[in-house]
């Protein structure tokens, strides 16, 4: 702990170390600080268990530092070990314990300009640190660096010895002991002398430690590679903090002996290949050897346009990845440094946790290809019965990397027109083991590798769904059976290969035990080889199988990990029909998966597919309705609607429209809903002329169809043109008819939907309350699911815009379901239903129904919602229920708390929440007892606050509610000492007149009081007035008149 430890910190200083002592620095981010780091903090916790009197003793000096550690941590610590006093302006922390002298072991105090933005500890025993060390939790090694950074010599401070030498301090506080005559300072000596005695201890066991690691590690080896990699991979992201942008393996291959690189290279001593991309956009290949690191010359193609990695090294050699990557990235220096470092109390070593990583390494072995045929069954039934615990990394595969190197091992590649095997191609060839990253190694990584699309997040995708798999004791024959055939596929000829593809063709491969038996014995990389053959015949059997397969979440998972989606995109541009059919529909099955919708993307496959909608050639609509399927499942992506509408595909789908076949319209239709939640897809779908034949396919006899149809027209009709087109081609009578469909779950989600943004078109109100909609939605609502109640609350809302509509509702029995779907928890349904709601109250007799169910309580309630969404929607609600309820004053003071509760709401940074308190602010100042209320609560302030506002919306109903509050007492007064007048004079250059109503009101009530009349007029508000008085607008033209008169007076 002592020397030991002094002398093997790396500093990025490194003048200082092991030289000077005084002064500060910083500890480089490594594997040894972060080792050491991780010791000196269980060694400081063991003293204090095993020798608790020395710990206690006192240290000749504090040490000091400045701390991440705040009041409040210490809070909810220990009781009975910290006195935390809270000022108004300095809190200070400091120990219950006692130093001799009285003062704490420990104080936590603001640093000097007292602002509470540093703090400054100091600790005087080893035991009060171990106990501030447990209150910082997992930032314990941050704290701990931080102390070692402003005390460069621990041992001085703590010892008070001139020199820290083990041996030297040891005599220094022997003496001293000695020559002490005062008895307290003689115990107090001896204590720290003992204490010295344990550190020096302790220190000599890590010193035979760091002894041993040096004599093992002179030279690199893949457990130290990876350590590192693990640990820069944690200190790796996309923002300016971080070290690098990513760093992982170069390829996900390992050989048997764990290293990465290949055989012929190993005898170079290297290791393996690390793929860094660096915070300026840069990638780096780097070599991992025995001796060091180096840059290597990186990916160059050849002269036949292949991508090849050249060894040859680029730089100097460096003992650390770390070193390397500092003198080749400014970013990477500048922050590594400033990296956080994360304690874990179970890793007592200090190491990262890569142990499953290295266990795999180590355990890999290359089976002898004569195992007989019971040992390799054997082995079969452990690798189907191990599949879930396998690394991360591999656990879509299902096997484990000993099969890997099996099946690498035996797998052949077939190539060359006679059909012919010839040997697997290297992990670094053209065509070998897949990297993780998209593909085929060989291939330079664009930048698409390395972004993240929230449409395509793992959160959403369904690669996500957990395999499940029946626990069986014993494996059917059918495993057997296609072990073998697989086998006869990997080193058989052409004929073999071919035959053994038809024999799996006979199982039943919708099966998941037969297509998870395929990829667990190696069956999957053989496949995918098999469609870079030149043989038709073979690539043909190949993707039959793989399309069957494919449908599991599995395979698909599987098959990006071995980069199989190049070759499918490949296949798009053969001249054989056949192939390119098929090749598209195992695409509309594997791009389910979101790494390999990125994959094909990334490897120009959508362009292709967009060319499969031209129709051209003998099987013109079988080439467009697969071509059409991959599409609707790669459209799940924005990048890829991008890629979609840059390709060209809104003609050809416009076109295929108009065909008569529902195999084709169906993933046509997929396409445009996908697509349909981007505004440039609607104007192009609508500009098309495409809503014509939506709405013609609603009336269809297959639902499939008519699903996509009513889904494609609900994202449609978010603009008003859209809507008034589903009227003018009779659409809306079939969307009706589809309301009756309450089996279908999916179809009448669709549905419903479209009637609601339908529905927000007043023409089409009106058209849907002569086909009797309101009553068919007010019988929706009770026993479906949220998602259908989501649309169907919606609808009810836009309908009662009307009044008819209300009267619809009221007289459907709707207020009651809707008033009782305020107590959910769903935020979409409850902003519906709240809107729902306060549509309804401006209808007096739907008022009193509400009223009756106490139904402006509960949205009252929802006033406390954490989501804006809710509280603005409830807010809006409440207005017109104040507005039409017949006793509202009485009923708004009954709500015990109400009125604190909404003019707490001013505060929220939220717009539509403040514009909506606003309102209902100003409804609730018409009675005067509640406007006395909520004067006493401070509404006067808090909307002088908002005036500075420029959001239109806000301004009008914040006037209207300054107007109302300037009713009561010395309102007119506090608004203009609040400096509310002068902003509310620039509204009155808007362009909004609902905005200048509402100004000229408060106007005229601020203009009551002298002073604010000065302000207006200083602030140029006659000249704006003078211009409405002739407005058309009664009610404007009075209040601008009424001000202009009070100012003259």
């Amino acid at each position: 702990m002592g020397g030991t430890l002094s002398s093997q910190f790396e500093w990025a200083d490194s003048g200082l170390a092991g030289g000077e002592k005084d002064g500060s620095g910083r500890l480089r981010t490594s594997l040894i600080n972060h080792d050491l780091l991780h010791e000196l903090a269980r060694v400081i916790a063991l003293i204090c268990q095993k020798h608790p009197n020395e710990a206690r003793a006192e240290f000749r000096r504090s040490l000091q530092w400045s701390t991440s550690l705040r009041p409040n941590h210490f809070s909810s610590a220990q009781a009975g070990t910290w006195n935390v006093s809270v000022g108004r302006h300095k809190s200070v922390v400091t120990s219950v314990a006692t130093r001799s002298d009285s003062a704490p072991l420990f104080q936590l105090e603001p640093a000097p300009p007292f602002d509470g933005t540093v703090f400054i500890a100091r600790v005087s025993s080893l035991e009060t640190l171990n106990k501030v060390l447990n209150v910082s939790e997992d930032t314990r090694l941050k704290e701990l660096q931080k102390v070692l950074e402003e005390n460069r010599d621990p041992i001085s401070l703590i010892f008070g010895v001139k020199n820290s030498e083990g041996g030297a301090a040891l005599l220094q506080v022997f003496d001293e002991v000695n020559q002490e005559t005062d008895p307290k300072r003689r115990e107090q000596a001896s204590k720290l002398y003992k204490l010295l005695l344990v550190v020096n201890s302790y220190d000599l066991e890590l010193m035979k430690t760091v002894v041993k690691h040096l004599e093992n590690g002179q030279n690199l080896n893949v457990h130290k590679v990876a350590e590192e990699i693990q640990m820069l991979s944690a200190f790796s992201g996309r923002d300016l903090k971080s070290a690098l942008v990513s760093i992982d393996w170069e390829s996900d291959y390992t050989f048997a002996n764990g290293c990465k690189a290949p055989p012929w290279r190993q005898v170079y001593g290297e290791i393996g290949y690390v793929d860094v991309k660096t915070g300026e956009q840069e990638r780096l290949i780097i070599t991992a050897s025995r001796k060091g690191y180096f840059l290597n010359g990186g990916y160059s193609a050849d002269e036949k346009g292949i991508d090849k990695l050249n060894y040859e090294p680029a730089s100097e050699v460096f003992q650390t990845l770390t070193e390397l990557l500092r003198s080749n990235s400014k970013q990477f220096a500048v922050n590594i440094d400033h990296q956080e470092y994360r304690y874990s109390p179970n890793n007592v070593s200090g190491r990262w946790s890569c142990k499953a990583v290295v266990h795999i390494w180590m355990n890999n072995s290359v089976k002898n290809e004569s195992d007989n045929e019971i040992e390799e069954h054997s082995n079969a039934k452990k690798r189907v019965d191990s599949n879930r615990r396998n690394h991360p990394k591999h656990k879509s595969l299902g096997y484990t990397m000993e099969d890997r190197l099996k099946a690498g091992k035996k797998t052949p590649l077939h190539k060359g027109k006679d059909g012919t095997a010839g040997q697997q191609k290297s992990a670094h060839g053209n065509r070998g083991d897949s990297g993780k990253r998209g593909g085929r190694l060989g291939r330079t990584q664009s930048d698409d590798d390395y972004e993240f699309e929230e449409s395509e997040s793992d959160v959403s995708s369904e690669e996500e769904v957990q395999e499940k798999r029946q626990e069986t004791t014993e494996l059917p024959a059918e495993y057997y059976q296609i072990q073998k055939l697989v086998k006869y596929l990997r080193i058989g000829n052409q004929t073999a290969t071919i035959i053994a593809i038809c024999s799996l063709r006979d199982f039943d491969l919708s099966n998941d035990f037969n297509q998870l038996a395929i990829r667990d014995v190696g069956g999957l990389e053989t496949l995918i080889n098999l469609l870079d053959t030149d043989d038709p015949k073979c690539k043909i059997g190949a993707l039959k199988i793989l399309k069957d397969i494919s449908q599991n979440v599995a395979i698909r998972s599987a098959i990006a990990d071995l980069g199989g989606m190049q070759a499918l995109v490949d296949l798009l541009r053969d001249s054989d029909e056949d192939l390119k059919c098929l090749a598209a529909e195992t695409i509309a099955h594997c791009a389910k998966n979101a790494s390999n919708r990125r994959a094909v993307r990334r490897f120009g496959g959508i362009r292709k597919l967009v060319r499969l909608l031209k129709r051209t050639g003998s099987n013109e609509e079988r080439v467009a309705i697969s071509g059409a399927l991959a599409l609707a499942t790669c459209s799940k992506s924005s990048r890829n609607k991008e890629a979609i509408q840059s390709a060209g595909a809104i003609p050809l789908l416009a076109s295929l429209l108009e065909s008569q076949n529902e195999k084709l319209l169906i993933p046509v239709v997929a396409i445009l809903q996908e697509c349909a939640s981007s505004e440039q897809y609607r104007v192009a779908i609508r500009s098309s002329g495409m809503i014509k034949f939506l709405v013609e396919n609603l009336s269809s006899n297959n639902e499939a169809l008519q699903t996509h149809c009513a889904s494609a027209i609900f994202k449609c009709a978010e603009e008003d043109e859209t809507r008034d087109l589903v009227r003018q081609f009779g659409g809306l009578t079939p969307l009706v008819g589809l309301l009756d469909n309450v089996s279908n779950k999916e179809l009448l989600v669709a549905a419903t939907g479209a009637v609601w943004k339908c529905a927000q078109n007043l023409e089409n109100v009106a058209s849907l309350n002569r086909l009797n909609t309101i009553k068919k939605l007010v019988g929706l609502m009770e026993n479906q699911p949220e998602d259908v109640l989501v649309n169907v609350v919606g609808a009810l809302g836009a309908c009662a815009q009307s009044a008819d509509g209300r009267q619809a509702i009221r007289e459907g029995g709707g207020i009651t379901p809707l008033v009782n779907l305020l107590t959910g928890t769903n935020q979409s349904l409850l902003v519906n239903v709240t809107t729902a709601v306060g549509a309804s109250a401006l209808d007096s007799e739907c008022m009193a129904i509400i009223d009756r169910l106490d139904g402006v309580r509960l949205l009252w309630s929802l006033l406390k919602s954490t989501n804006p969404h809710v509280q603005a929607s409830a807010a809006w609600a409440i207005s017109p229920c104040i507005e039409h309820a017949k006793d509202a004053g009485e009923m708004v003071r009954s709500f015990v708390g109400g009125l604190e509760l909404i003019v707490s709401l001013l505060k929220s940074d939220n717009v539509e929440v403040l514009a909506s308190v606003c309102a209902a602010i100003a409804n609730i100042a018409k009675d005067e007892e509640n406007l006395a209320v909520i004067t006493d609560h401070g509404v006067v302030p808090m909307l002088a606050k908002l005036t500075n506002t420029r959001n239109d919306k806000l301004r009008k109903h914040l006037a209207e509610a300054i107007a109302r509050c300037c009713h009561w007492g010395n309102n007119r007064v506090a608004f203009g000492t609040a400096s509310a007048v002068a902003p509310l004079v620039r509204y009155l250059k808007s362009p909004d007149d609902e905005v200048h109503r509402s100004t000229a009101r408060a106007l005229h009530q601020l203009s009551m009081d002298p002073d604010n009349c000065i302000t207006m007029h200083e602030h140029g508000v006659v000249q704006l007035l003078l211009g409405m008085v002739g407005s058309t607008d009664t009610a404007l033209q009075e209040a601008a008149a009424g001000t202009i008169g009070n100012i003259r007076r």
